[in-house]
Parts: structure tokens; C-alpha cells; sequence
């Protein structure tokens, strides 16, 4: 506990800052100038939120919080108006993020972590020391993302199967020279093991002060050709700016040209010792919640997102809903590819619970023209290249099922697993 209170040097949380803030900077502006405002806010006339208090705003509002956010970007990186700032970005970002889980990936989370955690911080950006527990906190919490996706990758088809990485890889056979490598099914392997391998270490081999360096070097080329590989957008650069935490403290004092402050003793409040504790605790065990349920993480998606469940899957789908009138009989077919847009489309048509969803909006939508009727979906799913297979029970009314009820969702035919497996 002293250890922790300690006051120490804040070099490196003034690096991660500006880093960081650039990077919050940048994200919005890059978001509208694809077009991505129009296309996943404006366009769609139904959105899957997360919350039924989330209300899309109208265009202009939605280009104003992102010039916003933009603006509060540059205010953390420079150190103006720092904490407020903090709190616009993470208000305007949070809100943006709850309307629609098409949207959904893993690093807003993290950006969203780590906002809360520089806003509860007691540092500002003219402070040249900060507690120690503000920064080792920082590293935990990157820490436990590369931690996480480490164990998530334990599973038989990363590491027997080499998916979906050698799905991916062939997709990529176009590159020169290393085109035909990445389509063998043994560059997969060893690139599925290698990344498990990776994910799992490296945040001991950045605690550790004599592979620190190592750790940093590989860190980054790992996420650089990663971001080449695969579309994650800013992930890999906020995973890099996260890795500055770790590096060691002459290093980065001298990028203001200056020594490194001794440590000096602090004190650190009960109150505030219970509530980190607590804030870890969360971070550390939620990514666990999908092994209180039932089947397969990976399959029926049940505590799949908020835990660190990066490039695990390659799944494909189709689903159409049966709609019946329960007062007149009669029957009729709804492709949702009608109303939604193409992403909302491929992202609902393999995850249940938009799956589910979508059947309370055909149901209400119903009720408002004075129809009560009943939903069932026909759906099929296809994960890491197996045979399709039933997603959701044909047979289950989905207008009357919460997300919490059993026995919706198709388990995976094991059987099937077990001879591709074997193939």
C-alpha cells in the first residue's frame, strides 16, 4: 500500500496524454470524414440501442459532438482545460456508443475505461509527480486486455484449427511474396499460437525491467501488422500509446530533457483503496461472466462483448421472421435486409441478441398499427468455416422472450464440431 502511494515522476502519464488525446483528437474527425455519420447514424431507420432512453439526435447535433469531441481531443493533449474536456469526451463518446450495438468494438471500451480512470486520477497535467497507483492502474488495465484475449484464444479452434486467422489469411493471397505463405493452414497454426502466446506474456514482459524494452519493440510490430492485416481502425495505435506506460523512466523523462524525479512518500485514503479494489476487481472478473452460461461463448455470443474477445470469430448468417397474427391467422414472411442497412444487417444476422431484438421491433411496430402478433425467426449461422447451422430455435415466440430466458438460442451441434475438427 505505501508502494502504491508513493509520488512519482508523471512523465509518463504526460506522454501517454498527449498521445492519447491525439489520438481522441483524430478519431472523430476521421469518423465523419468516411462518411460514417450519415451512414451508421443518419441512414438507418431502426438501431439496435442499448437502451431504450437513446435517442439518435439529428445530423447537425451529431457533427457538432463530434467537432466537440475533436476539440476536447487537442484540450487533453496540449493539457488545456483538462478535465473538463476529459468529461465532455467521455459523455459525448459514451452516449454515441449507446445507440446502436452495430457499433460495438472492443477498443471504445477500453477508451472508455481509460477516460474514466484520467478523470478520477488525481493528477493534472502541471503536476510533475502523481501518485504511483494512477500508473500502475493504467497498465493494469491495458494489461488486462492483452491478458484476456490471451485466455479467450485458449479454445480449439484457434489452436487445433488455426481459425479464423487461416480463413482470413487466404482472403490475403494477393499480397506479394508473402501471399502464398499466409494461405498455408501451417502459417495459421503457428501464427494462432504465437499470438496466444504473445497476448498472454507481454504484459509481464513489459513489468519485467529487463525485457521492457524487448516487450515495447514487439508490442508495436505486432500491432502495426496487425492494423495492416485486419480493419481495427485506431485499436492498434491506442494498444501502442497504452505500451509508453511501461517503458522505463529515463527513457521517458528525457523526451522533455530533463532527470527523473526521485519518488517521494504519499498517502493514500482507505476510501480510495476500497474503490480501486473494487474498480479491478470489476475489470478482472467480467470478462469471465460467459462461464456462468450455458454453451459456447463463441457460438451463442451470451458475455461475448465487454470482454476482450478480439479476432476470435468469422461468422456468416441469414435469418428471415415469420410474423403471425394471433388474432386472424395469417402469415407472413419479414427480410430484414429491407429495413436495416448493410451493417446492421451482416452484424444482426449472426448475434442473437440483435436477433432478438429486431423480433420486439417487428412486434411493436405491429402494435402500433393494431396488430398483436407473434414472432419466430428462421435463422442460420455458419462459425469458423463449420457447416451452417440453426442459430435460433424456429419454434420459440421471440416477441415474448427476454434475453435472460434458456433455451432460445440453437446450442452448436458438437458433432458437427468434432468431424470438422477431425478433417
Amino acid at each position: 500500500m505505501r508502494w502504491l502511494a508513493e509520488r512519482i515522476d508523471a512523465a509518463h502519464l504526460t506522454v501517454f496524454r498527449v498521445l492519447f488525446g491525439l489520438i481522441l483528437a483524430v478519431a472523430p474527425v476521421r469518423f465523419a470524414a468516411y462518411g460514417w455519420i450519415e451512414a451508421l447514424y443518419v441512414e438507418p431507420t431502426f438501431h439496435f440501442a442499448w437502451t431504450r432512453f437513446a435517442v439518435v439526435p439529428s445530423a447537425p447535433v451529431l457533427y457538432a459532438m463530434h467537432g466537440v469531441m475533436a476539440l476536447c481531443g487537442v484540450a487533453i493533449a496540449t493539457g488545456r482545460l483538462y478535465r473538463p474536456a476529459l468529461a465532455v469526451y467521455l459523455g459525448c463518446f459514451t452516449y454515441l456508443e449507446l445507440l446502436d450495438k452495430t457499433l460495438y468494438l472492443n477498443h471504445y471500451v477500453l477508451v472508455t475505461i481509460v477516460l474514466v480512470t484520467l478523470l478520477a486520477a488525481p493528477w493534472r497535467p502541471e503536476h510533475a509527480r502523481t501518485a504511483r497507483w494512477v500508473r500502475e492502474l493504467l497498465r493494469l488495465e491495458f494489461g488486462l486486455v492483452w491478458f484476456w484475449a490471451g485466455v479467450c484464444k485458449l479454445n480449439p479452434d484457434w489452436l487445433l484449427r488455426g481459425e479464423p486467422l487461416h480463413t482470413w489469411l487466404r482472403a490475403r493471397m494477393e499480397i506479394p511474396v508473402v501471399g502464398p505463405w499466409l494461405a498455408l493452414p501451417e502459417t495459421a497454426l503457428v501464427m494462432s499460437w504465437a499470438g496466444a502466446a504473445f497476448d498472454l506474456s507481454i504484459y509481464a514482459v513489459l513489468l519485467w525491467p529487463r525485457t521492457r524494452l524487448l516487450g515495447f519493440v514487439l508490442l508495436t510490430g505486432f500491432h502495426l501488422i496487425t492494423g495492416l492485416l485486419f480493419p481495427i481502425g485506431v485499436f492498434p495505435w491506442v494498444m501502442i500509446a497504452g505500451a509508453l506506460l511501461f517503458l522505463p523512466d529515463a527513457a521517458v523523462a528525457g523526451v522533455s530533457g530533463r532527470s527523473v524525479l526521485p519518488p517521494e512518500p504519499g498517502s493514500l485514503r482507505p476510501a480510495t483503496a476500497v474503490v480501486m479494489a473494487g474498480w479491478v476487481a470489476l475489470l478482472a472478473l467480467f470478462p469471465a461472466r460467459h462461464w456462468l452460461e450455458p454453451g459456447w461463448v463463441n457460438w451463442n455470443e451470451r458475455g461475448f462483448r465487454l470482454a476482450w474477445r478480439v479476432l476470435l470469430i468469422e461468422k456468416t448468417g441469414q435469418v428471415d421472421f415469420r410474423v403471425v397474427d394471433r388474432e386472424t391467422g395469417r402469415r407472413w414472411t419479414v427480410s430484414p435486409a429491407t429495413e436495416l442497412t448493410v451493417l446492421q444487417h451482416k452484424q444482426m444476422r449472426t448475434q442473437p441478441d440483435m436477433i432478438l431484438d429486431y423480433a420486439h421491433h417487428l412486434a411493436d411496430r405491429n402494435a402500433e398499427e393494431g396488430r398483436d402478433v407473434e414472432v419466430y425467426a428462421e435463422s442460420w449461422a455458419s462459425l469458423n468455416g463449420r457447416r451452417t447451422q440453426r442459430l435460433v430455435r424456429p419454434d420459440v415466440e421471440l416477441a415474448r422472450t427476454s434475453y435472460d430466458d434458456t433455451g432460445w438460442i440453437a446450442p452448436l451441434d458438437e458433432a458437427a464440431m468434432l468431424s470438422e475438427r477431425a478433417r
